[in-house]
Parts: structure tokens; C-alpha cells; sequence
């Protein structure tokens, strides 16, 4: 019986040609895209899972409020961590990790040009993390790894890169020039889904022996600065809620009595890190449950567009099969019979579709490692057979939910009536079904466009929107490390001397315009420091952005004065005793105007001075963020950052020139920049891609419900083909026929923009409340999506119209 009923679904598959390629295309591209957003939300929840103890690996959060904060961080002060197992029975072991990026080089190299590298991923750990985390050692004991000072642990990507050979074990790399550190452990990269990405590991002590004596007496008892990462690993059977409700006591014990009022600790499960947004300071960029959501939405959504159009198709065609259905019945067919026989042709269509859709994620992907910002390839699919399997599942259900309908419809009509021809030639039945589903996959088709059109604006506006500075053509670089002796830096005249001396050697050169430095990168934000303006004390606990900038920062970045000066060399007490500040910090402090915020005194952790200029607001973060209140002050021996302001021309001649100048100057120090525009797009790299996926799913959805809507008119023209021939004889036009049969569907387009545009402006509106600065939904939005979809409609449906209005009336009837 079974291979009948395959024989007879292969033969309508082949006698239907075109019915059967619509809906095996649209099938197709309805799992493909549906299967392709599986992969990555797959993905995204498997985060971290690969560590043996995963379930028992807790981050430590902080959140500090005495500073403003209302939200955690994934910091902790460096003194917590040694404390957490004495005091907590449910902790078996406790780890700091630290990061700092790095110069890294082989030291006594041959290479008249030794090869040296900024590695952004290097880390300091305590000897207990490979206890708690899972790393794969190619060699190397786990148990001792970490265990000297001035010991390393590297990745096998990166004993590739610096020796080339994995075989790196007692090998030596040269940290910031001058503390050379022993391989003592090569480990396999960490998965693409892990939230921290590792590619030089040393122990703990090494951080303290490299920083200055001030760091090793100051991090090791201070409950304030956000330094190291803390993670935890429990106790079998033990609870994080344990934990949390004695973590206050914790601090009470150990914290200053001062301080320990104003902090929260706070335990978060390993599995929560990566999609959980909300939480600040972490080692890679999160993912967004909101996110996940939306992909999954979409991706369930142009899989329904997919089988409504089958059932569409196959009821419309249903009608024409409804003789051979009578003609069955009547020799004896039972009506389970004849649903197995129709859901076997679907099954059958959607088990091709499914062999498609597999080849066709293979192909595509590098267009959704581009979409997602992951690394993923064939063999993830080959690693998970489970999400094979779910596939599979997917795609039978998805072909059984859609040839359920059409198998249960046919399976119901009346042998008299269809022998008879009534059936066919009275009024389709199942048309308002069918109205219903059309008109779902036109609501979803304009809600993608409207999102789409939506996502590209506001993505437009962050990049259009002037940030208040210049950021074309100006190249920025790291002068050192990333460390926390940047925080207890003395002045010394020595060092800034050797960097202003290095500036009027590039400032030679006629094609660099500007050259300044600064503690922090534009556009990076700020760090928040205590101001106790005139008429408070640092107990007030204001806090406010802080940067140290050179007296031509301003200038350089083109920052405009909303009152007051900038800072100048001739004022000898700018350097010691001066302030900008922003006017979001004067709203702040309280001040009444920006005039009136001229000549205020403040005292910034110790150094006191007053107010010499107001800036006007510019966007130190980017727009999804609101303007943070700003203090400038000059802070030479802090300077991190220089910039360099290029001229357009010649731009390879003077990147050459600087990096030959740079690595005289510091030697010590790779040359790795970036232009700031770019660095500045790069922070909407998460709304390109949402743009990107949308557009690219809306195109799709148009796409099958255009297949779908072509199919559906041929077999409406070909129900009405009598009708068309008796109306031309009549003379009708071809224009009034086309209009005829364009007329039903036009409405329904019309209809369907009425109900998606207030959904669409819902969830859209819903979106754009995660930016401080955005775009207007627009109302030509609405217009030229639905407009969008009128035309698309008009054009599939007109050339079939067409065809079928031009046929000669007297082949039309004699069909009949």
C-alpha cells in the first residue's frame, strides 16, 4: 500500500511541474531560513556549556552604588576573591582573573624588526581557574601551570603564531618589553561560544611583580576599584541563594565600614553571562535575549509563510483532483485512504525540501556568520546530531501541519457531486480559508518591510548624526598597556617631555594636522571619579566622568565652548588648577547656567581647582547611550591615547612615516591604531547586522509569498478560465479582466497593511526605546511598504491575468 501511495505522489509530482516547484522553492526557503536562525540561537544558549563543572561556575557581580550605579558589573575589587572560600562553606574554590592587553614579543629575536604583537586578550589568573574552568592542555600540567611567577599559559593559535609550531612548552615571550615569561602550559583555543576568550593566560602574581610598588600596597586591601573578574565554583548540592543572602555580612566583615554600606555583591550563574545584557564590564561583547526572540520570531514566521502557501496551493488545487477523488470513493476508497494518499505527496514534497534546505545552510553559512558575527561551519551541524534531528522533526511536522488541511478538505467531497462536474464549476470552496492565510502572509510580508525599512533609518541616523567632534581622518592609538598602574601614576615631567617631542617630530610632516593625547579614546566614555563641588565634601558621592586631555585636545577634536576658555600653556595654573566641564556636568552639579558654572571650585579626588570653560554637549559614548555629565582637566603622566588628525592625502606615505617615528619613540609598543570613524561604527555593529537579517528575511518572505501567489492566480485563472472566454465575447477588455481578477487580492493587500502597520509600529516603537537618541517612525513607512506590496502583488498577479485575458475566447470555452 505504502509504495502506491509513493508511486502515485511521484507521478503527480512530475504531472504537476510547476505547482510542485513553487511549493517545494517555497518550502525550501522557508526551512533554510527557519533552520539557519536554529543554528544560531542553537548556538547562543550553548554558551559556556563545554566547561565539565558548568552548572556549579558562578561569576561574582558588583555593584558599586555609592558611585551611582543601579546596575552590576562583572568587576570586583582584586581583595574579595582570597576571602569568599574561608568564609563560605558553599565555595569550593574562588579565582581572579585580570585583564590587561599587552605587548608581547620573542625576546633576543634575529629579526633586525623583532615581531611583536598587541595581543588585546591577555589575562592573569589565579592558580585556581584551570580547577574551575575546563582547559584543554595540549602540554602542560593543569595542576601547576600557574603555579610559578612569570609563568604562561597560550593558546595553540598562538604558540602557532609567535613560534610556529604548537610545540611551545619551556619557550619564551617578552611582556612589555622586559619581563620575559615562561611557557608553561599550550592549551586548545577556547569554543567560539565561550564569554571569555583567552589567548595568553599568567598566574596572578605576575600582575602584582609588574606593576609599581604603590599598585602591590594600595589593590590588595582597596574594596573600591573595579579590577579583576571573580568566579566561584560551588560546592556539589550548594545554592547561589546561600550565598547572595550572606554576602552582605560578608562585607561587613571584611569591607570598610565606609565602603561596605554602598556596595552589593552578587552571584551570577555562568550559564546567565552571555545573553544577559544589562550587566556591565564583561570580556566579550553579550548577546540579547530580546534578540534571540526576534530571530526566532522571524525565522517561525517565513517558515508559516512557507506552509501557508502550500496549503493555499493545494486546496486551490484540490478542486481540479475532485473527479479522481469521486472516481476513488466510488471504487471503493475509504477516506483514511485518501488522506494518507495526500499527505504522503506532502510528506514527500517536504522531504525534498528538507534534503534542499540542509545543502543550501552548508552554502550559506558564511552569510550567517556575516549576519551573526559568529565562526560557525559545517561541522557544528555534524557536532550537534541533535539539532540534525530537530531539523528533520521541523521540516515532517511542517509538511504534515500543511498537507493536513488539503488531505482532510478533498477527503470530504461527494463522489455524485464531483463525477458530476458541479463540484469544479460552482463556487470554490475553502475561499475564505485561503483569504484568511493570504492575507496572514501579506501581514507578516509588511511587518518584515516596515522592521526593515525601520532598522536601515535608525541604523542610518547613528551614523549620520553629528557627535558633537571631529572623527574623520584621525587615527588613534594605545601609547601603553592597559594596567592598573595607569590609576597610581606619578607625574614626571621625563615622560611627557619624550611624548611632546615626538609630536612636533609628526607635526614635520605636512600631511599631520594635529597630534594629542589623552587618558581615554574618544567616543569610549569616561571614567567616573568623585567631585565634591564648592559647598560639598567627597561625602556627597557625586560622581562624574572624568578624562585628562593636553592643552590642544579641544582644538584637535574640534569641541565647541559654550562658555569660558580652553585650557592654554600661557596660563601656568591650567595644569595644575583648571577644569572643562560639559553642560550636562553643570546641569549635574547643580549650577544654573554654563556662564555661571565659570570660576566654581571643585575638588576631583584630591586635586583642587576651578571651572575655566564649558563644553557643549557632544556624545562621548555612542547614541544608544544618553550624554553623561563630563570633567576635562590636564593629566600628563596618565596619558594612555594619541591622536593624530591626518590629512586625506598621501595617506599610506604618512601611516609610514608615523610608524617609522613610533618605533623610535616606543619600541617597546606595537603600532596598532584605528581610524576613530571606524572604530566609532564599529559600536553599531549589533544594529547592522539586525538591519541586515531583516531586510534579508522580508526580502524572503516577499519572495514566497510571491511564488506562492503566482501558483495561487494560475489555478484561479485556470478554475475560471469559462468565465474569462465568455466575458471577452461579451467584450470585455483585457485591462477589465486583469482588473477582474487583480481587484480581490488588491483589497486584501489593503487590508492586511491596516492590520500590520499598528503591530508593526508596536513592536518597532518597542525596539527603538533601547536608544537614548533615535530616529521617528515615519508615516511614508507605512505607505511605501504597503505600496511596496501592492506593486509586488500587481506585477504577479497582472502577468498571469494577462496570459490568461489574451488566450482566444473560443479555446477557452471549447476547454470546457
Amino acid at each position: 500500500m505504502f509504495k502506491n501511495y509513493l508511486k502515485i505522489a511521484r507521478r503527480n509530482l512530475f504531472r504537476h511541474k510547476t505547482f510542485s516547484l513553487i511549493n517545494i522553492l517555497g518550502l525550501t526557503i522557508g526551512l533554510t531560513c527557519c533552520f539557519l536562525i536554529m543554528v544560531f540561537v542553537r548556538h547562543e544558549l550553548s554558551y559556556d556549556q563545554f566547561h565539565a563543572k558548568y552548572d556549579r561556575i558562578y561569576r561574582l557581580n558588583y555593584m558599586p552604588k555609592f558611585a551611582g550605579f543601579t546596575q552590576y558589573i562583572g568587576l570586583t575589587p582584586a581583595v574579595a576573591s582570597p576571602l569568599l572560600p574561608d568564609f563560605f562553606s558553599e565555595i569550593e574554590k574562588s579565582a581572579r582573573v585580570y585583564r590587561s592587553n599587552a605587548t608581547i614579543e620573542i625576546p633576543n629575536s634575529t629579526n633586525p624588526r623583532p615581531v611583536k604583537f598587541d595581543e588585546e586578550r591577555f589575562f592573569f589568573a589565579d592558580s585556581t581557574l584551570p580547577q574551575i574552568f575546563s582547559f584543554q592542555f595540549i602540554e602542560g600540567d593543569v595542576r601547576t601551570a600557574l603555579k610559578q611567577k612569570f609563568s604562561v599559559v597560550i593558546t595553540d593559535k598562538i604558540a602557532q603564531k609567535y613560534f610556529g609550531t604548537k610545540n611551545a612548552l619551556g619557550k619564551t615571550l617578552l611582556y612589555e618589553g622586559k619581563h620575559p615569561l615562561k611557557v608553561t602550559g599550550v592549551i586548545k583555543e577556547l569554543p567560539d561560544n565561550s564569554h571569555i576568550k583567552i589567548d595568553l593566560l599568567s598566574d596572578y602574581q605576575t600582575m602584582y611583580a609588574t606593576e609599581s610598588e604603590l599598585v602591590r600596597s594600595n589593590i590588595p586591601k582597596n574594596w573600591v576599584i573595579t579590577h579583576s573578574a571573580t568566579y566561584v565554583l560551588l560546592r556539589p548540592g550548594k545554592t547561589a541563594e546561600s550565598v547572595n543572602a550572606r554576602l552582605p555580612k560578608f562585607l561587613a566583615t571584611y569591607a570598610d565600614p565606609n565602603v561596605s554600606k554602598g556596595i552589593e555583591y552578587k552571584l551570577q550563574p555562568l550559564a546567565d553571562i552571555h545573553l544577559n545584557s544589562e550587566i556591565e564590564n564583561n570580556p566579550e561583547p553579550t548577546g540579547s535575549r530580546t534578540y534571540i526572540y526576534v530571530f526566532l520570531g522571524i525565522g517561525l514566521m517565513t517558515l508559516l509563510i512557507a506552509c501557508i502557501n502550500f496549503i493555499n496551493l493545494s486546496t486551490a488545487r484540490s478542486l481540479k483532483r475532485a473527479r479522481e477523488v469521486g472516481i476513488r470513493k466510488t471504487l471503493g476508497s475509504e477516506k483514511a485512504q485518501i488522506v494518507f494518499q495526500f499527505l504522503g505527496e506532502s510528506m514527500l514534497l517536504s522531504s525534498i525540501a528538507l534534503v534542499l534546505a540542509i545543502v543550501l545552510i552548508a552554502l550559506l553559512f558564511p552569510v550567517l556568520n556575516d549576519l551573526t558575527d559568529k565562526n560557525l561551519t559545517l561541522s557544528y551541524l555534524l557536532e550537534n546530531p541533535g539539532l540534525v534531528i530537530v531539523f528533520v522533526a521541523v521540516a515532517l511536522i511542517a509538511g504534515l501541519l500543511s498537507g493536513s488541511y488539503p488531505a482532510f478538505f478533498v477527503a470530504r467531497f461527494q463522489p455524485i457531486t464531483t463525477l458530476k462536474g458541479s463540484f469544479v464549476s460552482g463556487k470554490a470552496r475553502g475561499g475564505a480559508l485561503r483569504q484568511v492565510l493570504l492575507g496572514f502572509q501579506f501581514i507578516a510580508s509588511i511587518m518584515l518591510i516596515i522592521g526593515a525599512m525601520v532598522a536601515f533609518r535608525q541604523l542610518q541616523f547613528l551614523m549620520e548624526k553629528p557627535m558633537g567632534f571631529d572623527k574623520d581622518h584621525i587615527l588613534t592609538a594605545s601609547l601603553r598597556s592597559e594596567k592598573i598602574t595607569n590609576l597610581f601614576a606619578t607625574p614626571s615631567d621625563s615622560s611627557y617631555l619624550k611624548l611632546k617631542t615626538f609630536r612636533n617630530i609628526l607635526l614635520k610632516n605636512p600631511n599631520v594636522k594635529e597630534v594629542t593625547f589623552s587618558t581615554r579614546q574618544m567616543g569610549a566614555g569616561a571614567v567616573q571619579r568623585n567631585v565634591a563641588p564648592e559647598g560639598k565634601t567627597r561625602d556627597a558621592n557625586l560622581f562624574i566622568g572624568t578624562v585628562g586631555v593636553d592643552f590642544n585636545f579641544v582644538k584637535t577634536y574640534g569641541l565647541k565652548l559654550a562658555a569660558g576658555r580652553d585650557f592654554s600653556e600661557s596660563h601656568s595654573t591650567d595644569k595644575t588648577a583648571a577644569f572643562l566641564i560639559n553642560e550636562t556636568g553643570v546641569k549635574q552639579l547643580e549650577w544654573k547656567s554654563a556662564q555661571d558654572a565659570i570660576g566654581k571650585s571643585i575638588n576631583l579626588e584630591g586635586k583642587q581647582g576651578r571651572i575655566i570653560g564649558v563644553l557643549k554637549d557632544f556624545h562621548n559614548l555612542s547614541l544608544q547611550n544618553p550624554i553623561q555629565g563630563m570633567v576635562m582637566d590636564i593629566d600628563q603622566p596618565m596619558f594612555t591615547q594619541v591622536s593624530i588628525k591626518l590629512s586625506p592625502r598621501e595617506m599610506d606615505k604618512t601611516l609610514g612615516y608615523v610608524r617609522e617615528e613610533w618605533d623610535k619613540y616606543f619600541p617597546e609598543k606595537g603600532f596598532d591604531y584605528e581610524f576613530l570613524n571606524q572604530s566609532i561604527a564599529a559600536s553599531y555593529a549589533t544594529e547592522q547586522r539586525l538591519s541586515k537579517l531583516i531586510g534579508y528575511f522580508a526580502g524572503m518572505a516577499v519572495l514566497i509569498s510571491c511564488l506562492g501567489l503566482y501558483g495561487l492566480v494560475s489555478i484561479v485563472t485556470q478554475q475560471r478560465t469559462k468565465e474569462i472566454g465568455v466575458r471577452k465575447v461579451l467584450g470585455a477588455s483585457v485591462s477589465s479582466i486583469v482588473q477582474l481578477l487583480s481587484r480581490d487580492f488588491v483589497v486584501l493587500v489593503a487590508v492586511s497593511l491596516v492590520i500590520a502597520s499598528p503591530l508593526a509600529w508596536y513592536a518597532m516603537n518597542k525596539w527603538l526605546q533601547d536608544f537614548a537618541f533615535k530616529t521617528d517612525i515615519a508615516w511614508w513607512i507605512f505607505a511605501l511598504a504597503g505600496l511596496l506590496t501592492i506593486t509586488v502583488t500587481i506585477l504577479t498577479v497582472g502577468f498571469q491575468s494577462i496570459k490568461s485575458a489574451l488566450i482566444n475566447p473560443v479555446k477557452s470555452l471549447r476547454s470546457e
